[in-house]
């Protein structure tokens, strides 16, 4: 019976881990997400050429956004 149990611990253990590590590979993957959605809209926005309240436009001027 306590062989049961400690192999139940080991695995439960082995469980704990795996998922700790899944968790921040989702958390480094998100960053780098945000980080890469945050550059191209940079790249894509430049300052209003119209004047608009929003004070972005699309390259080229071509519709306030």
């Amino acid at each position: 019976m306590a062989e049961v149990l400690e192999a139940a611990e080991i695995e439960l253990d082995r469980r704990a881990i795996a998922r700790e590590e899944l968790v921040e590979a989702l958390a480094a993957s998100a960053a780098e997400t945000t980080a890469g959605t945050e550059t191209e809209e940079k790249a894509v926005l430049s300052p209003c050429r119209c004047r608009c309240r929003a004070r972005r436009c699309r390259p080229g001027g071509k519709g306030c956004r």
